[in-house]
């Protein structure tokens, strides 16, 4: 276990120092003779903890039956790192990004074969972090080429020109040349390809690197070999070219394939593999040029809007910014505003350029096309509304017209003329109200405008003036109401005769009149003076009936006498009612004043006042009180109780408002609480007093003596002694002596088993040990009690056993025999050896085991079952039955 253990280890250490590989490719030279010399160039990841370069290289040659025919080690010529071309001043490439490069060199000697050479490099393992290979970290490359035979073993190898950029922006475009070039001229087609994977991390540097054919790298989910990029990128190379094209989307490590294919006389001789990562990060582009097209700018509506643009700049990251609006002949074209506004000098087409942040290591430039026209005047003017009766427009078109401009009217299908297509068009009347679109068309070469207004017809107007019912009884102030159709303005006069302030422009109006009298009421309404209807009503008015009394608010039923004080206006044929109910000395009257009115009961009385004329009524109603008068009583809850007795008192008054409360309780205690409580200390019999005052309603003061009300009686005093207070079980007979004064009945409670007696001086055999509180309770002739608690202690029956013992002949611990504090009656003690078989036995309480087992022989040592079966000495003495261990050592 521990070398397989080891094993398993060394390959996982293995595995992760040899996670290098970035890429490379191997092509050759002819040098003649029969000699080649090859390259094989290698990228390795120089942040990678994982192996160096091959020292040596081993490099296998195989003929077309895949017999190696060489293997052969090349040397380690030295790396250099590959330089990261980023273009983008905006956008800092990621730091942790590190290639380097090595070019290795061999010459082989080759004799022509028909089949040709394979020649082979291997090597393991690519980088943990590759996003479009499954278990990338477990996945080598292998690089290989073929020298063909026969009529064309004199050949070059076609190479790449250059290396693709290390890393790309995933929302930036790359169009980079990765074409080859090749000696000997062959034509060359490009493609993208499955790179094939080689060794692993069991073996990652084969030696020899095994024949073909070779396995190709298995794709993740998503990608392949036309799309390494995987989902929402692209990219593709140009087959004649080798222009390549990609647009990343994802970011991470992915490997791409390139072939390049060198064709002789319309045969595929050769190709070149290159195996290379693309390191595609998250492109944050700090600062960007934008504008928009011109049909965008907030303020277009066509491309005659005159000569002066608002310039929108949509740009961002920028701080300093430079536009050339695009007039040719002038330097003063120009602005640092972020959105300027220019006025062109003529219409004309333009290219406006903004420069963002010019002259600094990082900036950007866009362009706009602007078309500019002299404004295309199309707004017209009329009349804003008429009324439908004999409605007549007139329309002025524009007057600050460009020469050549064509117009269209649009007048709707409602007016006795729909379309026109002058400048000015007159008469135009409509057969339908409300808001009606009139809309202009202009056509000035290129440029089109349209502009819309209304005018609006008002209908026929009907005046209406809704009257108050009972008009009448309104009184001289009257709110008009208004059911007028189809207006908006209004023109009341009230017919005030010599007076211009009757009138109001309200839709409902209020007015009060300055006389009783006939008026003429006129209203005009409608959409404007000239649509508008008038409206007539006449209406009599009277002058306003109103009634209101004063009395006493309240009085006390005693002799209680009311004046009433009436209020009152209206025409002179009125008629003022009182009604005062029926509990009264006077149920009615038409006198406005009332006096000396009396009632036969209490509380809140309702008073009316009604006045009436022809149909109209007014009344008021207001409410009187009668207090019933004040009384005065108390009791308590209890009027007998031993010292102190404390008595809760209860007032039993009455009175219909607050009353103040003085209580004297006959010991010298008063109180102003309305249900008092009085302790009383001593001995005797107590009269007790309340005084009650009312300051409102009826006002009255009441007071009220209850002779002898409380009678305060005397307590006994407990008190009893015992012949012992200490004592054991077995003589736990206690007498108690009765020391009470003042008592005529007695109760003891003795605290042991819930066990009482009503004797004066009781016999008690206590049954249980331990502390106990007997309590004795002690009643007089009146019911009154007192108690007072003693202490006895009872010792319990207790046996000691000990748990081990050495019968070993000295002084000390030679016998094992429980001990009993006090008597028993019975005793059997028992010894079992631990199979159950009794080895002693004595019935005396004072003979123990002395060790010995039933032969006389010292039993061996160990741990005994001993049994103690007796009979104790307690008042209750049940035969007990106790068991225990004890250890025989010697």
């Amino acid at each position: 276990m521990k070398v397989f253990l080891t094993i398993i280890l060394s390959i996982n250490i293995f595995i992760t120092n040899a996670s290098h590989i970035v890429g490379g490719e191997i092509y050759y030279d002819y040098l003649g003779s029969n000699n080649y010399q090859f390259y094989i160039s290698v990228y390795r990841d120089c942040l990678s903890t994982g192996a160096s370069f091959d020292s040596p290289l081993y490099l296998a040659v195989y003929n077309e039956n895949n017999l190696l025919i060489q293997n052969i080690s090349v040397p380690y010529p030295g790396s250099s790192n590959v330089p990261i071309i980023f273009n983008n001043p905006c956008v800092t490439p990621p730091s942790n990004v590190c290639t380097e490069n090595a070019l290795y060199t061999t010459i082989i000697n080759l004799p022509p074969s028909q089949g040709g050479y394979n020649i082979t490099y291997q090597r393991c393992c690519r980088g943990p972090n590759i996003s479009n290979l499954v278990n990338p970290d477990d996945a080598g490359f292998t690089l290989t080429c073929h020298v063909p035979g026969g009529n064309n073993f004199i050949n070059s190898s076609p190479r790449f020109t250059n290396y693709p950029p290390l890393v790309l922006c995933n929302n930036a475009d790359l169009i980079f040349d990765h074409s080859a070039t090749d000696p000997d001229g062959d034509l060359l087609t490009y493609s993208l390809i499955t790179p094939f994977t080689g060794a692993s991390g069991l073996n990652p540097l084969p030696n020899p690197a095994p024949p073909p054919p070779y396995s190709n790298v298995t794709w993740n989910g998503g990608f392949n070999f036309t799309n390494p990029l995987g989902p929402g990128a692209s990219i593709n190379i140009d087959p004649n070219s080798g222009s390549l094209n990609a647009s990343p989307n994802l970011t991470g490590l992915f490997v791409v394939g390139i072939q390049v294919q060198e064709w002789r006389n319309g045969v595929v001789i050769n190709q070149t593999v290159r195996d290379f990562l693309f390191n595609v990060f998250s492109c944050q582009v700090d600062l960007q040029a934008i504008l928009p097209n011109q049909v965008d700018l907030p303020n277009f509506t066509s491309y005659c809007d005159g000569l002066t643009v608002d310039f929108v700049n949509n740009s961002f990251g920028g701080t300093n910014y430079a536009w050339d609006f695009g007039v040719s002949g002038t330097n003063t074209d120009i602005s640092s505003s972020f959105e300027p506004t220019f006025t062109y000098p003529s219409p004309g087409q333009y290219e406006v350029m903004l420069v963002v942040n010019p002259g600094w290591p990082c900036t950007d430039t866009t362009y706009m096309d602007i078309i500019i026209n002299n404004q295309l005047d199309i707004l017209f003017t009329s009349n804003d509304s008429m009324c439908i009766f004999n409605n007549n427009f007139d329309f002025i078109g524009p007057t600050n017209t460009l020469p050549g401009t064509t117009y269209n009217w649009d007048f709707g299908p409602n007016a006795n003329q729909a379309n026109a297509t002058t400048q000015n068009v007159n008469n135009i009347s409509f057969s339908s109200t409300g808001f009606i679109p009139i809309t202009l068309n202009a056509e000035y070469g290129t440029c089109s405008a349209s502009y819309t207004d209304s005018v609006y017809i008002f209908p026929e107007p009907i005046s209406e003036i809704i009257i108050p019912q009972n008009i009448e009884c309104e009184g001289l102030s009257i709110n008009f109401s208004n059911n007028s159709q189809e207006s908006t303005i209004y023109s009341w006069d009230f017919g005030v005769s010599g007076t211009n302030a009757d009138t109001s422009n309200l839709e409902n109006p209020t007015f009060t009149f300055p006389a009783s009298g006939t008026y003429n009421i006129s209203l005009i309404s409608g959409s404007s003076i000239s649509c508008s209807d008038t409206a007539v009503e006449t209406i009599i008015l009277n002058e306003e009936l109103m009634v209101s009394f004063s009395s006493e608010d309240s009085l006390c039923f005693t002799n209680n006498s009311f004046n009433f004080d009436g209020t009152v206006s209206g025409p002179s044929h009125a008629i003022y009612t009182w009604d005062f109910g029926t509990n009264s000395n006077v149920n009615s009257s038409t006198d406005i004043d009332v006096s000396n009115v009396s009632f036969s009961i209490t509380g809140s009385i309702p008073i009316t006042l009604t006045g009436t004329h022809d149909d109209c009524i007014e009344s008021v109603t207001n409410y009187i009180y009668i207090y019933q008068e004040p009384s005065i009583n108390f009791s308590s809850m209890s009027n007998f109780g031993c010292a102190p007795f404390e008595v809760r008192f209860i007032d039993q008054s009455f009175a219909e408002t607050d009353i103040l409360y003085s209580w004297d309780f006959g010991d010298g205690n008063i109180s102003s609480e309305q249900n008092p409580i009085n302790t009383y200390i001593n001995v005797g019999d107590y009269s007790v007093s309340l005084i009650i005052e009312t300051l409102s309603g009826c006002i009255d003061t009441l007071d009220m003596t209850q002779e002898n009300m409380i009678s305060v009686k005397p307590n006994p005093v407990a008190g009893f002694s015992s012949n012992m207070d200490i004592t054991d079980i077995c003589n736990s007979l206690i007498i108690f002596n009765d020391e009470s004064i003042g008592a005529n009945s007695h109760y003891y409670i003795f605290d042991d088993l819930n066990n009482t007696s009503n004797e004066q001086s009781p016999h008690y055999v206590y049954q249980s040990g331990g502390t106990h509180y007997p309590i004795q309770i002690v009643t007089n002739e009146f019911g009154c009690k007192d108690s007072i608690r003693s202490k006895i202690i009872i010792e319990p029956y207790t046996i000691y056993a000990p748990n081990s013992f050495t019968p070993d002949g000295d002084e000390f611990n030679n016998t094992f025999l429980p001990v009993a504090y006090l008597g028993s009656y019975s005793w059997h003690l028992t010894i079992l050896n631990r199979w159950g078989g009794i080895i002693f036995e004595s019935y005396d309480s004072n003979i123990g085991w002395d060790g010995t087992a039933p032969n006389g022989i010292l039993a061996e040592e160990g741990m005994y079952i001993w049994k103690l079966e007796y009979t104790s000495c307690e008042p209750e003495n049940p035969t007990n039955i106790i068991t225990g261990h004890i250890t025989l050592l010697k």
